[in-house]
C-alpha cells in the first residue's frame, strides 16, 4: 500500500519541479534584441542585474517593468508584441486597452531594488507557497496593512502585486499588465503608477499553482 508523502518531502518535490521548470523555461523562452532598445537604454533598466540575492528571472520581472515604465510604446511594439504573437495571447479588450495606455504613457521612473521590499516580497510568496493560498493576507491572517506597519516609517507609499502558475519574467509582467478579467485594472496600474521609485520581487514555489510571484513596490523614501 502506498506511504503517504510527508510535509517536508512535498516541499522538495516542489523545490525539484520549480528548479526544472526554471530550466525549461530558460532554454525555450525567446529573448529578442530588439535594435530599437540602446544597449544604454537596456542597461538603464536592468536595476537589478548586480543584487546578489536575485535570481535570474527575478532580475529579467525588474528589467521588463522598468522598460514598460521608461517608454511604454516602445515596449508594446517590441517586448509585449513579440510574446502575444508567440503565445498566441487573445487580443481582447484587457490587451487592446493596455496597448492603448502604454501608447499614452509619459515616460516614468525606473524602479531599483531594495532589500527590505525584498525580504518582505520573499517572506509572503514563501507563506502562500507552503500554504497553498492567494491574495495579501499573511499566513498568520495579518491584513496587508498590518504587514505593512514596519515599513511605513520609510516609504511614501506601497503596493503589492501578486501573480500565480508563471515561472518565466516576461510572462509573470505581460499578466499582470494585461490584468485580463480585473476591471479595476489595479495590477496594471501598480506597476506602472509613477508614485512607485523601488520594487522587491520574489518567485517561490506554490503547492496549488507550482509558482508564485510576489512584488513589492514602494516609493519616495521618506528621509529624502
Amino acid at each position: 500500500m502506498p506511504t503517504k508523502t510527508s510535509g517536508l518531502a512535498r516541499v522538495r518535490i516542489l523545490h525539484l519541479l520549480l528548479i526544472l521548470i526554471f530550466t525549461v523555461s530558460l532554454q525555450a523562452q525567446k529573448i529578442t534584441p530588439f535594435s530599437s532598445w540602446t544597449s544604454n537604454e537596456l542597461k538603464d533598466a536592468n536595476t537589478g542585474k548586480y543584487i546578489k540575492e536575485l535570481s535570474f528571472q527575478e532580475k529579467k520581472i525588474i528589467f521588463y517593468v522598468n522598460l514598460a515604465r521608461m517608454d511604454g510604446k516602445r515596449f508594446a511594439e517590441t517586448y509585449l508584441k513579440d510574446y502575444v504573437e508567440d503565445e498566441r495571447i487573445p487580443k481582447n479588450k484587457y490587451y487592446r486597452s493596455l496597448v492603448k495606455t502604454l501608447n499614452e504613457q509619459p515616460p516614468l521612473p525606473i524602479l531599483h531594488f531594495e532589500e527590505d521590499l525584498y525580504k518582505e516580497a520573499e517572506k509572503h510568496a514563501k507563506e502562500m507557497g507552503k500554504t497553498g493560498k492567494k491574495g495579501h493576507r499573511s499566513a498568520g491572517h495579518k491584513s496587508f496593512e498590518e504587514r505593512m506597519e514596519k515599513h511605513r516609517e520609510r516609504y511614501s507609499k506601497l503596493k503589492e502585486v501578486n501573480q500565480y502558475g508563471y515561472p518565466d519574467a516576461l510572462s509573470i509582467v505581460v499578466d499582470l499588465l494585461i490584468d485580463d478579467d480585473k476591471e479595476s485594472l489595479i495590477q496594471r496600474k501598480t506597476l506602472l503608477n509613477e508614485d512607485f521609485r523601488y520594487i522587491g520581487v520574489a518567485i517561490r514555489a506554490h503547492k496549488e499553482y507550482t509558482v508564485n510571484t510576489s512584488f513589492l513596490l514602494g516609493g519616495a523614501l521618506l528621509s529624502d
